[in-house]
């Protein structure tokens, strides 16, 4: 072989592949002084997620808060957890990848069998699995024409961490507290100076039992901020977290005397943070010889690039359906577990975020017996989506319930959403050159060609087996791209 390629390698961290989880976890209750399940929040708690050939394998556990009617109407609780284990298989994953298992649990659901109660929940897992790659590639050459490129490869930088806050708030006398959700959401993220900030909101529902036993529910907005240490992140980095939170904690003190009780609220969050990093390498992505034929084995590889994130407010409002439908003389005493669901999909106008906001109701009847359901608020308006691929979570704050004389429900609600811009890089470059059977000589002094319209300079010295800078020499008039009638004068040597 004439030509001698040269040849560098490049290795990066990126995703590798994308995985979804789905399993069911129960606990079991002593059921024999339960009437009825009234609400059921399921928080799932993650463990480690390890990544082995052909699977990812993780686990946590899910605390259970059941609130329900006794045998004499009265309203009680109960907590229990239940640990889980589960796999879910991807051909392209192996023991050098790492993940973190990102985990949510509703569709709760309960039955009675014998003296027991059996509560259980749907727990999802989003796993974006990461991995070395190994990018091999033609960097230069000698002997034969090469075109060399930036190309611009996207490695990413996992980082973890995690925070511990306090709040404290007044409130109405609370005999008791039944059970509280809390949701957070990212509203900012910034990767500067060796560290990566957040900024975010948790919600925070909370519903009680009073000292008549009535039922009410509260909530509170409560701003969160991040640091967590990034050797990476400097220069220009874009990053984006998950948070959820970890650990939580209510306490009730009351005055009877004025009748307020204060309430103190701990908590721990964690974030798993992704940091997008570009890095350009200089690569042979074409190449040609002026002598011989040469077969290019090129490759390409890519994947999902943040491009940039996005705070928005809206606020929904309208008619609520109840499920099971609740008939007869029954008034709204509280709405807890609010949450959203919530999907973003491309237009011919743009996008648009459609989903809906979703609540357990509780209600009481005239005898004093309490019933719930399950509300679903749907929602459509429009988001940019900027031609990219976007993503959506979102908190809820601000959920207002109302029954009307006619039986309908209204709800309305302020969702805070945190929007993701993803865009599809791909990148193509030489990794191998072989040389074939030499060009037959040509025997004549010049000759004349008439080149394709829209052709440039490489395209056309290429398929003429000419070097850039000869072509130019002998036809300086030419302009690139070529137009249509073009005539391009080619010398040989004869000897």
């Amino acid at each position: 072989m004439s030509i001698k390629p040269q040849f560098e390698c490049h290795r990066y961290v990126g995703e590798i592949c994308r995985l979804h989880g789905q399993s069911v976890v129960e606990c079991r209750l002593p059921g024999s002084e339960i009437g009825g399940v009234l609400a059921v929040y399921a928080k799932a708690i993650p463990a480690d997620a390890v990544c082995a050939d052909g699977e990812v394998q993780y686990g946590g556990k899910v605390l259970f808060t059941v609130v329900y009617e006794d045998g004499d109407k009265k309203v009680c609780r109960a907590e229990r957890g239940a640990e889980f284990f589960h796999k879910v298989e991807g051909a392209a994953v192996t023991p050098a990848c790492f993940t973190k298992a990102l985990l949510s649990a509703g569709n709760a659901t309960w039955r009675r069998e014998g003296s027991g109660l059996y509560v259980g929940v749907v727990v999802e897992a989003e796993l974006a699995v990461y991995g070395s790659k190994q990018m091999e590639y033609v960097a230069d050459g000698e002997d034969f024409i090469v075109k060399k490129e930036p190309i611009n490869l996207c490695k990413v930088v996992c980082v973890t961490g995690e925070t511990e806050g306090e709040d404290e708030f007044d409130s109405d006398y609370v005999g008791d507290v039944l059970l509280h959700s809390q949701t957070a959401v990212v509203h900012s993220v910034r990767a500067e100076g060796g560290q990566v900030d957040i900024d975010g909101e948790m919600a925070l529902n909370i519903c009680v039992l009073k000292s008549n036993d009535g039922i009410a529910s509260y909530e509170r907005l409560i701003p969160f901020h991040m640091q967590i240490p990034a050797e990476e992140a400097f220069g220009k980095v874009l990053a984006e977290a998950s948070v959820f939170v970890k650990t939580a904690h209510l306490t009730a003190t009351t005055d009877e005397e004025k009748g307020r009780s204060r309430l103190v609220f701990s908590y721990c969050i964690s974030a798993y943070c992704r940091l997008h990093i570009c890095e350009e390498i200089l690569a042979v992505t074409d190449g040609y010889s002026t002598t011989a034929e040469l077969t290019l084995k090129k490759a390409n590889d890519g994947g999902m690039s943040l491009l940039k994130t996005k705070k928005q407010i809206e606020r929904v409002s309208g008619t609520a359906l109840l499920s099971p439908i609740i008939e007869g003389d029954f008034s709204l005493q509280a709405a807890v577990l609010p949450r959203a669901e919530i999907s973003v999909r491309k237009t011919e106008n743009g996008g648009e975020a459609e989903g809906a906001v979703l609540a357990e109701v509780l209600l009481v009847g005239a005898d004093g017996g309490h019933k719930s359901a399950t509300l679903s608020l749907p929602f459509v308006f429009p988001v940019d989506t900027d031609g990219g691929t976007v993503e959506a979570d979102c908190i809820v704050c601000g959920l207002n319930v109302r029954r009307k004389k006619s039986g309908e429900t209204e709800a309305e609600a302020t969702l805070k959403l945190c929007l993701r811009y993803y865009g599809e890089q791909t990148w193509e470059y030489v990794q191998e050159v072989n040389e074939g059977e030499e060009y037959p000589k040509e025997d004549c002094a010049f000759s004349v060609f008439i080149p394709h319209a829209g052709e440039d300079l490489w395209q056309t010295a290429k398929r003429l087996c000419r070097t850039p800078e000869e072509l130019q020499k002998s036809n300086p008039n030419l302009e690139f791209p070529l137009k249509e009638g073009e005539r391009i004068f080619v010398y040989r040597q004869i000897t």
